[in-house]
């Protein structure tokens, strides 16, 4: 069985126990190390692979570690394997150091109660509880999308703050409730986004601007970050990006149905035909999703930015609630199909 990583920490030992150099590139707030592994051969440019950025999606984190040794290529490999360490480290480790003590939290009504007594509470309502602890808030449920025009009152106390929200999934491997912290940031300009945004921007979390900096310093040719979506229990799709050349947006057409037909070779299936991941998507073959991020109108997130400036990207969007050991081995497909097919067009 695939391994589900407990920590930040405990990532980075395994892969320097398997005899990798991990490169130190930020540290989150709590000292969580976000760290780039170099493999793969010495030809560029490179193959540049994420994962983790919300960190309740872990099988993207376990494929990014695996294709360390995995992905057969020429090119130089750039790969880190989680970027967003606290998150990954969990909700309560996350709470347990802007406490400055461990605490004990066994459910969602622990938890309230908890912020109510130790936190500045900012929003008290009765599906959500939200406290600022030190500089950080913690909520007790997500808030992506509930705040509206006339909630600047509300927001005022969070502009610049993490929250850290509890992961909610009872019955998804590596994700269950506290496990995971997923991470919103709120900009000095009160947009409530997580953490795999800002890369635009000149104001971003540090773990944004070190893989900003690495991409700088690396200059890849194909880019990749592993998600899993919360679709149809094993289904697959692929997040296409538009390019800025017609060229290179024919390439990037011709790797997406060298990926697909590969998926669909492995018995995976796809999102029902008139699916669509929002309305910023466009559909060119089945699986296939262009992402127009001018027309989705919010922060560049690392697909977004990678195509502005270095061309061909791409997102994996494996099932959430198929099996992990599927959506590594899809998020694995993914790369390897792709990489081959972007090699043989060089």
């Amino acid at each position: 069985m695939a391994k589900i990583f407990a920590s930040s920490f405990e990532l980075a030992a395994h892969i320097e126990e398997r005899g990798h150099e991990c490169r130190l590139i930020a540290c989150a707030p709590d000292g969580s190390p976000v760290v780039a592994v170099r493999a793969g051969g010495s030809r560029t440019p490179a193959v540049f692979i994420t994962a983790g950025s919300h960190s309740t999606e872990q099988a993207g984190v376990t494929a990014a570690v695996q294709l360390i040794e995995e992905l057969q290529t020429e090119h130089q490999v750039w790969v880190v394997p989680t970027r967003d360490p606290m998150g990954m480290n969990g909700y309560c480790a996350a709470l347990d150091w802007a406490l400055g003590e461990a605490t004990a939290l066994a459910s969602r009504e622990d938890l309230e109660g908890l912020l109510r007594d130790r936190g500045e509470v900012i929003i008290d309502e009765e599906d959500v509880v939200v406290a600022l602890i030190n500089e950080f808030a913690f909520t007790t449920r997500n808030l992506l999308g509930r705040f509206k025009e006339g909630d600047a009152d509300l927001l005022e106390p969070l502009k610049g703050r993490r929250i850290f929200v509890p992961a909610g999934h009872e019955d998804v491997a590596g994700a269950a409730p506290l496990e995971r912290a997923y991470t919103l940031i709120v900009s000095p300009q009160g947009e409530v986004l997580h953490v795999n945004r800002f890369h635009d921007t000149p104001w971003a979390p540090a773990e944004v601007r070190a893989t900003r900096r690495l991409l700088a310093e690396v200059q890849p040719g194909i880019c990749f970050d592993l998600h899993e979506s919360m679709g149809i229990q094993d289904r697959y799709w692929l997040s296409a990006r538009k390019q800025v050349t017609a060229e290179l947006d024919q390439l990037e057409a011709q790797i997406a149905t060298a990926v697909i037909g590969r998926i669909a070779e492995a018995g995976t299936q796809f999102m029902p035909d008139d699916y669509l991941p929002g309305r910023f998507f466009t559909a060119s073959e089945p699986g296939v999703y262009w992402l127009d991020a001018t027309v989705r109108g919010e922060g560049l997130n690392l697909m977004d930015y990678a195509a502005r400036e270095y061309g061909i990207a791409f997102g994996t969007e494996m099932g959430m609630f198929g099996t992990f050991d599927n959506r590594v081995a899809q998020g694995m497909l993914t790369v390897q199909a792709a990489v081959a097919a972007w090699e043989s067009h060089r």
